[in-house]
């Protein structure tokens, strides 16, 4: 009883706080103007009427707009507040439930689990689910789980000023972002129930359902992550069990349908064309390998730059995962030495050195419209070695999980999914513009990739070692980038 007080004093202190931030933010003299215009100058269904056909197809997110901008600043900072906590929360949540105990050396013989997918691709043996082994009378003590928590809730601050500025504290940029992506988030407990300890409460579909369909018609890059997770999970429970969940096959196909009426929207074709005259004059000009360039550049910049920390979080926990294992191999103790190697490297920017941080973007404006855009020719020597030095530690990651113990495909695909929700700006011109906010979904799944990671440490003091180290990194971080979360703020 006293640890779920102590939980919810501590959820309670988080909000608080959080809200206690956000009455210091109004409305931005740019996009939350014009949204408090129109909104307030239309009823609420011409409005989304005149979204989608003149627009965007996100009904979802224009609706919570919608009632944001007409319930005003207050009920914004209450909601937003709240779904800054609900997030973490969410996060911390799904990665206990994913989080495997390598080598099975918790469970009782009795009580071991033997999944295996048909045929042999996934072997779960003696790999029992952290929450399944929380049952059998090895629970998470009130401490650590506050510790856990915040340690989840410290991955805001490993996030870059901009990308939590614009996705978190700005607010029309929190609606379509953070509110989305928490119900995107809560939508796949269900699902990551009958996958990781094969069943659910029915229960929690009411909540689920509505989420799923909220988060996959607001914002492309959360509705694409929830279809093709959901739709793995209806095929690794049908390779298991022989059966399929009717109500999670019920949910997906309501996000399918959420998605194709957002992307059957006539409005999609007419924003395009704005945001190419207002963006990228060059977008339907550039050949294809000029824009396979721009995407990679971009996307390797995003990773040395906004998203390293998250990157040398999965390298460390990784690395430590390799050396607890009994079974470890002189590859596994090379893979964490690779891993150490580009950890270090990609830290060098916060010593002022940032020859492998540099791809020669040159694009320090985003709010700018991109006149030219970056060629190949203009890269110097040291703006190829960084952009192969990232492209070498991208592919290392991936094989760096696989090579982690436990076998942990959940995380591989979450993994690649942060990469694919950057790289899907390709068909966008608006990837420079809309950059940071595209970052926050990335260090969401890789935050709990790490978390998820840090459930497999076997003792108790390295786990507390794992938060305490993310809580300093977070607060650090932060300290380095005062002046610019000021920016955001006011």
């Amino acid at each position: 009883m006293k640890r779920k007080y102590y939980y919810a004093g501590f959820v309670t202190l988080m909000f608080l706080g959080i809200f206690l931030v956000l009455t210091q933010v109004g409305y931005s003299d740019g996009d939350d103007a014009w949204f408090f215009h129109y909104t307030n100058s239309m009823g609420f269904f011409p409005y989304l009427a005149w979204r989608y056909e003149t627009w965007v197809g996100r009904m979802t997110g224009e609706a919570l707009v919608y009632l944001t901008f007409h319930l005003g600043l207050p009920f914004w900072r209450v909601v937003n507040a709240l779904m800054l906590v609900l997030l973490p929360v969410g996060i911390l949540r799904l990665a206990r439930k994913a989080g495997r105990v390598p080598e099975g050396r918790i469970q009782s013989r009795e009580k071991r689990l033997t999944w295996s997918v048909r045929g042999g691709f996934l072997q779960w043996q003696e790999r029992m689910s952290v929450m399944v082994c929380e049952t059998a009378g090895q629970a998470v003590t009130g401490p650590e789980e506050l510790m856990a928590l915040a340690a989840t809730a410290s991955g805001y601050l490993w996030m870059a000023a901009a990308t939590l500025g614009y996705a978190a504290i700005w607010v029309n940029g929190s609606v379509f972002y953070t509110w989305t992506f928490t119900c995107g988030v809560w939508a796949l407990m269900p699902a990551a129930d009958l996958v990781f300890t094969g069943g659910t409460d029915g229960r929690n579909y009411f909540y689920a359902i509505p989420c799923a369909v909220i988060a996959s018609m607001s914002i492309e890059q959360m509705g694409a992550v929830l279809l093709v997770f959901e739709a793995l999970a209806i095929l690794f429970c049908f390779l298991r069990d022989r059966r399929v969940n009717l109500p999670l096959l019920i949910q997906t196909f309501l996000i399918l349908a959420a998605f194709m009426v957002l992307f059957a929207a006539p409005g999609n074709q007419l924003r395009v064309a704005s945001e190419i005259t207002t963006w990228m004059p060059e977008y339907e000009t550039l050949t294809s390998g000029r824009h396979l360039f721009i995407t990679a550049q971009w996307l390797l910049s995003s990773f040395a730059n906004e998203n390293k920390l998250f990157c040398c979080g999965i390298w460390v926990v990784g690395s430590i995962l390799l050396l607890q294992s009994e079974r470890r191999s002189p590859a596994d103790l090379a893979a964490a030495g690779l891993a150490a190697v580009f950890a270090v490297a990609a830290l060098l920017p916060f010593a002022g050195i940032t020859v492998l941080s540099d791809m020669g973007m040159q694009i320090t404006d985003i709010t700018a419209r991109v006149e030219q855009v970056p060629a190949p020719e203009d890269l110097t020597g040291a703006n190829v070695a960084a952009l192969i030095w990232w492209g070498m530690a991208l592919v290392f990651t991936l094989f760096f999980l696989w090579r982690v113990p436990g076998r942990k495909v959940t995380l591989i695909l979450a993994y690649l999914a942060g990469i694919a929700s950057e790289a899907i700006m390709f068909f966008s011109p608006t990837m420079y513009a809309s950059g940071a906010r595209v970052y926050y979904l990335t260090d969401l799944l890789y935050l709990f990739v790490i978390l998820a990671l840090s459930f497999g440490l076997r003792e108790r003091r390295v786990r507390y070692g794992v938060y305490v180290g993310m809580i300093v990194a977070g607060l650090v971080h932060f300290v380095i980038q005062i002046p610019a979360f000021a920016g955001h703020i006011g």
